[in-house]
């Protein structure tokens, strides 16, 4: 596989864009929050430990970093290679033997990079001109009864975590929001979140769920991945009078989970079951 990032050098530019950008110098993300999503998914997951997991745009590493936690070996991949190292500059990444950092294109991973349990596109094909190409070359590292998550951007949800103070930017035309994304959004970082590529793609569920059907996946959202015990008082209520489509619009991402199936394994049984 493709050598691990271990040096790196910083110009001027490239150093003041990685201040701004919280995810570069900031802790890791809520450990709650991960642990949440853990219990979502892990019915999903194959049952060999350690898990191998193949992060495909890690940044610096604030996912990588419970994902290590939990046990699981991790590859992080990302095209640049300073927050590769940057990665590598935490503490709890700084074991090679639990994490590996990877400069690779998502569309051109190295040939050789293998199979894993769970790969992630976690906040990535928004920001990738050729998103299928990504889909495709993640979907073809998922080990069979592996799981890909994918949280991505929502083009029917009114605001976007990718673009602050614009309400209803997705619902813009696409030169609108190209021009916009061209001048005062790449002038004031503050309005894309400290981002210097800000989102490019909107995407929706029904769309990337047919995709990820298409490559021969189980889909699922977080509906159908709810457990019976979440699913009481203002919850009830919701599951039983709030139709899907609906829930699809609410919310601010796309966040599916698909299973590639192992003809070993029985079909995964989730907490509540839907039409």
């Amino acid at each position: 596989m493709s050598e691990p990032c271990k040096n790196f050098a910083i110009d001027d530019t490239h150093a003041a864009s990685l201040a701004r950008n919280r995810s570069a110098i900031g802790p890791p993300t809520d450990p709650t929050e991960f642990r949440h999503e853990y219990a979502r998914f892990e019915r999903l997951l194959p049952q060999r430990r350690p898990l191998r997991v193949l992060d495909i745009g890690c940044g610096t590493g604030a996912w990588a970093v419970h994902w290590v936690t939990h046990g699981c070996k991790v590859t992080g991949v990302d095209i640049d290679p300073e927050v590769i190292a940057r990665a590598r500059l935490r503490e709890q990444l700084a074991n090679a033997n639990a994490f590996q950092g990877v400069v690779a294109d998502a569309t051109r991973l190295p040939p050789d990079i293998g199979k894993f349990d769970v790969v992630t596109l976690n906040s990535l094909l928004e920001h990738v001109p050729n998103w299928r190409a990504a889909i495709n070359r993640a979907a073809r590292a998922v080990a069979p009864g592996g799981m890909l998550f994918l949280h991505t951007t929502n083009r029917h949800h009114p605001f976007q975590e990718e673009t602050s103070h614009f309400p209803s930017y997705p619902w813009l035309p696409r030169a609108i929001r190209d021009r916009s994304r061209r001048s005062p959004i790449k002038q004031r970082h503050d309005l894309a979140h400290h981002t210097d590529a800000a989102a490019v793609h909107r995407f929706s569920y029904p769309q990337l769920s047919r995709v990820l059907r298409e490559l021969g996946f189980e889909v699922y959202d977080r509906l159908d991945l709810a457990r019976p015990e979440w699913m009481t008082g203002l919850r009830s209520i919701a599951r039983l009078m709030v139709p899907r489509f609906l829930f699809y619009i609410v919310s601010s991402g796309v966040e599916l989970y698909a299973r590639r199936p192992d003809r070993l394994d029985r079909k995964p049984q989730l907490g509540v079951d839907f039409p």
